[in-house]
């Protein structure tokens, strides 16, 4: 089986999640890896494997991204990684897209997550993809919240991850 890696330098994962019930907060992870086994033109054929370290989360607002960091959510000290390992890949012809099924890992929680993938144009890489998913927060024990003076809470629970994976043959 051939492996492929994500080339970090050319790829992004992104989220967004509603905030004070008014506006949205986006944000990213800049240190994550992961690699492809298969055939990266026919992720049917393949598994998939990503890794971000928690600690490199930026919502442009420093304050934000300790609090994130810290017990309240991700307790990056005790859990600096969050992990994904596909179980299941399949091409949905009439979308033109794969659904990927995994198993998500964050804090010391797993559950059954499922991305979106679209193949896009490569240019410069073997291959390359946009997935996005959605997840409920609470189902990974990131509760943390806060109620506002003018009603609801300060962080909505769905969070909106989206993707942009571009991949190389490893030649290592």
């Amino acid at each position: 089986m051939s492996k492929w890696k994500i080339d970090s330098a050319a790829s992004s994962v992104g989220f967004s999640v509603p905030h004070m019930m008014v506006s949205t907060v986006t944000g990213n992870f800049s240190d994550f890896s992961g690699n492809i086994e298969g055939d990266p033109a026919d992720l049917s054929k393949s598994t998939v494997q990503f890794q971000v370290s928690v600690a490199s989360i930026d919502t442009d607002n420093k304050e934000r991204d300790i609090h994130l960091c810290s017990k309240d959510f991700f307790d990056a000290a005790a859990f600096p990684y969050m992990t994904f390992i596909s179980r299941s890949i399949y091409w949905m012809e009439q979308e033109g897209m794969y659904r990927m099924n995994g198993d998500l890992t964050i804090k010391q929680t797993t559950k059954k997550v499922l991305f979106c993938v679209t193949p896009i144009d490569p240019e410069d890489f073997e291959a390359c993809y946009e997935a996005d998913a959605k997840l409920k927060r609470k189902e990974f024990d990131l509760t943390w919240n806060r109620a506002i003076e003018a009603g609801g809470v300060m962080v909505g629970d769905t969070i909106d991850i989206q993707l942009t994976i571009a991949v190389r043959k490893n030649l290592s």
